[in-house]
C-alpha cells in the first residue's frame, strides 16, 4: 500500500465542517489606516472635496488601456488609493469609526483578490461581480447614517457581499455553533506533533472576534479526555441499510459523511457488506449528503469493497497570497517549493510554481483562473484494500446529485475516475477537490469568514466547484436516480 492517501488524509478531513497572523495577535485600530500595501501615494489636500472632484473627472476622461485578455472575465483587484475623506472619522452610536468598517471591508476584499481563486467562477455561475459587489458594498457603507453595532455590520457585509457567492468555494460567514465547531476542530488538534491548525487558531483567537461572538478562554482549550464534544455517540441514524430484492439487490443510503458517527458507521456497513457480500448489485445513495469527512468514503466505502488498490488523481492549484502561505505554513511549509518541477509520476507533495506545459495538457482550464494561479499541487493518491479480498463483489451504483458538495463531490469525482461505480442522478455541486477552508477574521470588528484556498481540477483543467462531477447515466425522464437504476438491473442493461 502506498503512503500517500494516509499520509496526507488528514489534511482532508473536515472538509466541510471547515489566515495567518504572527505571533502578536490582532488587535482592534483606533482610527482608520489605510493598508500600506495598498497605498500608491498619500495626497496632502487641503479641499477633499474638490480633489474627489477632480480625481473622478480624471477617471471619466482618461481612456481605458487594452488589455490582452479582453474575451474573458477580468480578476486584477482595484484598491482604493487615495486618503480617506474627513467624514471617514464620523463615530457611529456603535463605537466605532466609519474608517474602521472601511478599513475591515477593504481587508476582507483585498484579502479574497490574493488568496481565492474563485472570483471568475463565481461570475461564470452566478453572474456575480465580487469586485463591483465590493465596490458596491463600501459605497453603502461611505454614505450610511449609522451602525450601531459590529454586528450590525457583519450582517450587512453578509447579505451584500457573500451571501450572492452562494457558498462558492466554501465562501460564507463563520457565527455561532457553526464558528465554535471550526475552534473545537483546531484546538482538538493543538500538542499534536503536527500543529496543522495552529495558525488557524491564532486567526481566531483575538479580542476583537472574542467581542463579537462571546468567546472565552474555554472555547479555545484544547478538550479533555471525555470532552462531551468529542465523544463519540452510541448510536447512529446515518446509514439506511435495506434489502430491495433478496440475493439480489441492496440498498445503502448515506445521510453524512459524519466525523463523529464513522465508528458506529463503519461496524454498520461492514456488518452489511458482509450479509450481502453474494448479492449481485449494491445501491449507495448519497444524494442527500452534503458533506462531511473526507475520509469516510475511502475509508469506509471504497477500501472494504476493492481487491486491487484504485488510483487516482487531481490537480490543486493555489494563489500565493501571504495568507494562504502562513495558514498553510505547518502543512506545507516542508513541502513549499519555489524553484521545483515536479510530475505526476514523480508523486511530490509540494506546491511548486505553475508552468506553460502544464497548462497545455489543462484543455479546459480558464485562462482567465489561469493568471491568477501561482503555485499546484498534484493531488496524486491510491486506496487500497483494507480486507485483501473485496467483502461485496458485484456491480455497484452511487446515486448522485446537485445537492452533493465538499466531501460527498469528493465521493462522486473519486469514485468517477476509478470506476469503482456507475454514477447515477445529476451533476454535483462540487468544490471536493481541496484541503480544510482557510478562516479569515477582520481586524476591528472580529467578523471571520472561511473560504477555500485551493482551486481543484480534473486531469483535463475542468474546476470541480464551477463543473462538479457529471454522472455516467442522467435520471430517465420522470424518473428517480434509484428509480433509474432498477430498471437498467431489470432490463439488463448495465
Amino acid at each position: 500500500m502506498k503512503k500517500g492517501f494516509w499520509r496526507f488524509g488528514a489534511i482532508f478531513a473536515l472538509l466541510l465542517v471547515f489566515a495567518a497572523c504572527d505571533e502578536v495577535l490582532y488587535e482592534p485600530s483606533l482610527v482608520y489606516e489605510p493598508p500600506a500595501e495598498d497605498v500608491e501615494e498619500i495626497v496632502e489636500v487641503e479641499d477633499v472635496t474638490e480633489y474627489l472632484a477632480t480625481y473622478e473627472a480624471q477617471q471619466e476622461t482618461e481612456p481605458e488601456e487594452e488589455t490582452e485578455n479582453d474575451e474573458y472575465y477580468q480578476y486584477e483587484a482595484q484598491p482604493y488609493v487615495i486618503e480617506p475623506p474627513a467624514h471617514y472619522f464620523d463615530v457611529f452610536s456603535s463605537g466605532r469609526t466609519r474608517g474602521e468598517y472601511l478599513y475591515d471591508l477593504d481587508y476582507l476584499y483585498n484579502t479574497l483578490s490574493a488568496n481565492f481563486p474563485f472570483f471568475g467562477v463565481i461570475y461564470r455561475l452566478w453572474g456575480v461581480d465580487m469586485h463591483e459587489l465590493y465596490f458596491q458594498t463600501r459605497r453603502h457603507f461611505e454614505q450610511i447614517s449609522d451602525i450601531r453595532s459590529d454586528q450590525e455590520f457583519a450582517n450587512t457585509v453578509n447579505s451584500r457581499f457573500i451571501a450572492p457567492a452562494r457558498g462558492a468555494g466554501h465562501f460564507d460567514m463563520l457565527t455561532g455553533r457553526n464558528l465554535q465547531i471550526h475552534i473545537e476542530v483546531f484546538s482538538s488538534h493543538v500538542n499534536r506533533p503536527s500543529d496543522q491548525f495552529l495558525y488557524f487558531l491564532y486567526e481566531l483567537d483575538n479580542p476583537a472576534t472574542r467581542a463579537l461572538h462571546g468567546l472565552t478562554d474555554n472555547h479555545f482549550a484544547p478538550p479533555l479526555p471525555g470532552d462531551g464534544s468529542f465523544v463519540f455517540p452510541t448510536t447512529s441514524n446515518n446509514i439506511e441499510a435495506r434489502i430491495i430484492e433478496p440475493g439480489h439487490i441492496a440498498y445503502v443510503n448515506i445521510l453524512q459523511m459524519n466525523h463523529g458517527t464513522m465508528p458506529l458507521d463503519r461496524e454498520k456497513l461492514l456488518e452489511f457488506y458482509h450479509y450481502i457480500s453474494n448479492f449481485d448489485h449494491l445501491i449507495i445513495d448519497i444524494r442527500q449528503n452534503d458533506g462531511g469527512d473526507t475520509r469516510f468514503f475511502p475509508e469506509l466505502v471504497i477500501a472494504p469493497n476493492i481487491s486491487e488498490p484504485l488510483e487516482y488523481y487531481f490537480y490543486m492549484f493555489i494563489m500565493g497570497g501571504e495568507h494562504n502561505r502562513r495558514l498553510l505554513e505547518t502543512w506545507f511549509g516542508p513541502w513549499w517549493n519555489d524553484g521545483l518541477r515536479h510530475t505526476i509520476a514523480d508523486g511530490v507533495a509540494a506546491f511548486v510554481p505553475v508552468h506553460d506545459d502544464l497548462f497545455a495538457r489543462l484543455t479546459y482550464l480558464d485562462p482567465g483562473d489561469a493568471d491568477i494561479l501561482d503555485h499546484y499541487w498534484t493531488w496524486h493518491e491510491y486506496i487500497a484494500p483494507s480486507h485483501g479480498d473485496a467483502i461485496f463483489g458485484g456491480k455497484i451504483w452511487l446515486l448522485v446529485s446537485e445537492r452533493n458538495f465538499s466531501a460527498s463531490e469528493q465521493a462522486a469525482a473519486i469514485s468517477h475516475q476509478t470506476g469503482f461505480a456507475t454514477l447515477v442522478g445529476q451533476a454535483t455541486r462540487g468544490d471536493g477537490i481541496g484541503i480544510n477552508p482557510l478562516v479569515l477574521a477582520l481586524p476591528n470588528t472580529g467578523m471571520v469568514v472561511r473560504y477555500s484556498a485551493i482551486y481543484g481540477v480534473d486531469p483535463l483543467g475542468r474546476n470541480n466547484q464551477e463543473f462538479g462531477t457529471s454522472p455516467h447515466i442522467f435520471n430517465r425522464p420522470n424518473r428517480s436516480a434509484l428509480q433509474t437504476v432498477l430498471e437498467l438491473i431489470a432490463e439488463g442493461n448495465y
